[in-house]
């Protein structure tokens, strides 16, 4: 490689399914971009659909991956991925934050596929056509004998990667949770917090829950629905559940209207302004059924939000640590994470959760992700060129 090729800004080639800017990965995503940019390389960003604003030092290619399935969507991410990345004349790196063939660098974003499936699905499932796509495109990142590298939140899931796929050790990097601590610099005046709850028509008498998610499915809604309308009437009678997202609404209407509870739930859709529901809120509900890391559960500690969320996310031993709330254990029973949600309800029970989040999330790096990562994808892009020259 010529000294004057060393100089020259490396090209990189970030690739996501959906991006919109209220998911945790999505949001780590585009920091980590901001940090490439920041030290003057080139980045372009592969999506099949971008939902937001669009950053103006950031090329965005929005590719058609259309299709029935969530697999076969990303199969025609990864061929046209492939195809552009070809005729644009290469890159340094190729950064995936979805599961895709060829990939240098893999922001590991979700736990492993194959052991949930092993864990949580009858052994008829692992022959259906939806299990067989999601394995293919797994083992296309972590099969034994690839050079693709990972970058790993959730440090317990490396252990599963390597049980189903052989992987080598050396491939991952283990890195912290990437909090943007900058986005909570300010809390909102009390007036403020004020205005949110009475938009909201959540009374001074009454407790906001707050549930966060792009995927309600997902999050575990109906958990929390449930959860809920199992309250005694006393306490039920002085909450509102406030769902924050972009999702599908009328399927969680028609199950508040069934538990007789929708006049308890507050939709909003999607919003910008979390930071302030953090701060109006008094409790954190997120009962996932599945979380690779749970982003919004220390974003909830930094706000000195209480935390009432299933065992089941990545970054749930953070709220036990910090005594920042409480951990609904796995396997997952309805039952307990109601009888929780009642404890957490009674009278006083949430003051002994303030303070501990915030103490916690100053002594703890929590937020050192973005740069390390851009260190692996520029490091990673470096030895590639020197390879190609």
């Amino acid at each position: 490689m010529s000294a004057a090729d060393n100089l020259k800004p490396l090209r990189l080639a970030f690739a996501v399914s959906l991006f919109f800017e209220y998911g945790g990965m999505q949001r780590s995503l585009f920091r980590i971009a901001q940090e490439c940019v920041s030290r003057g390389h080139e980045v372009h960003i592969f999506t099949g659909a971008w939902m937001g604003e669009r950053p103006d030092n950031i090329i965005v290619h929005e590719l058609d991956t259309q299709a029935m399935t969530n697999v076969r969507s990303n199969d025609i991410l990864a061929k046209k991925l492939a195809e552009a990345v070809k005729q644009d004349g290469g890159f340094d790196c190729v950064i995936g934050f979805t599961k895709l063939p060829g990939l240098d660098v893999y922001y590991a974003g979700d736990p492993c596929y194959a052991e949930r499936v092993a864990t949580s699905r009858p052994w008829w499932y692992r022959f259906t056509p939806r299990y067989l796509g999601f394995r293919r495109q797994e083992a296309a990142v972590f099969a034994k004998g690839l050079k693709t590298e990972m970058m790993l939140i959730a440090h317990g899931e490396k252990a599963e990667f390597i049980k189903h796929y052989k992987t080598e050790s050396e491939r991952f990097h283990l890195m912290p949770p990437g909090i943007n601590r900058e986005r909570f610099s300010q809390a909102p005046s009390d007036e403020d917090i004020a205005n949110l709850r009475a938009e909201l028509a959540v009374t001074k008498d009454e407790k906001m829950l707050l549930l966060v998610g792009a995927r309600f499915q997902t999050k575990g809604l109906d958990r929390a629905l449930e959860a809920v309308a199992s309250l005694a009437e006393e306490q039920r009678s002085k909450i509102k559940l406030v769902v924050v997202g972009g999702d599908k609404q009328a399927p969680y209407l028609k199950q508040a209207q069934q538990l007789q509870i929708d006049d308890r739930v507050v939709f909003t859709g999607a919003r910008e302004d979390l930071v302030r529901f953090y701060y109006a809120a008094d409790l954190l509900v997120h009962p996932p059924y599945t979380e690779n890391t749970g982003t919004i559960l220390i974003e909830a500690m930094l706000c000195d939000l209480p935390v009432l969320a299933s065992g089941v996310c990545g970054f749930a031993f953070h709220v036990t640590d910090s005594e920042a709330g409480s951990v609904c254990p796995e396997p997952f029973e309805q039952s307990k994470f109601n009888s929780m949600l009642s404890d957490m309800l009674k009278e006083n029970a949430l003051g002994r959760f303030l303070g501990t989040g915030p103490a916690y999330c100053d002594k703890t790096d929590l937020y050192s992700l973005i740069e390390r990562a851009a260190d692996v994808i520029i490091a990673r892009a470096e030895k590639n060129r020197q390879v190609a020259s």
